[in-house]
């Protein structure tokens, strides 16, 4: 028995046909059109079986866009939400000297000073102290640099 391909409606015989799975259903496509549509997914996919017309399953595939879009939309707001909420945390200081992106000031960190030896370097160490130096990351390019926000640690 023959089909017919999902998007074009052509008769496509036995051994050339082709599957596409969309969902839950998998459905008979000729050469051509699997070449066309074969590489699309998820909504774009559903989307064209429902232009099509030919689809016996519209009400599924129709839920199926709503659903995927409404997982896409949540999806982004929480990305949007989290960057909202790591900009706020992480001020814009300039712009970056190399790419010209935004810097992002980050919490101030203790660096150990102090030479690694193969003998005593942990005590080495302790005796030289530390510098507590501010990061600035550029957002684009990654580029950062260190700034010390109490001038008199370096005296």
């Amino acid at each position: 028995m023959a089909k017919n391909c999902i998007f074009c409606g052509e008769e496509i015989a036995a051994f050339t046909a082709k599957k596409i799975t969309c969902g839950d259903y998998t459905m008979s496509v000729c050469p051509d059109c699997f070449d066309k549509y074969g590489g699309l997914k998820g909504v774009e996919l559903a989307e064209k079986i429902l232009a099509t017309g030919r689809s016996r399953h519209e009400d599924y595939y129709r839920t199926f866009i709503d659903h995927s879009l409404k997982i896409r939309q949540e999806a982004e707001e929480r990305e949007k939400k989290k960057e909202e909420e790591f900009n706020s945390r992480h001020p814009e200081t300039g712009k970056c000297p190399k790419c010209g992106g935004p810097m992002l000031q980050y919490d101030p960190v203790s660096i150990k000073l102090g030479e690694e030896t193969f003998l005593f370097s942990d005590l080495n160490r302790l005796m030289t102290g530390s510098l507590t130096v501010q990061p600035n990351r550029c957002k684009e390019c990654g580029y950062t640099e260190f700034f010390t926000p109490n001038e008199n640690e370096l005296l």
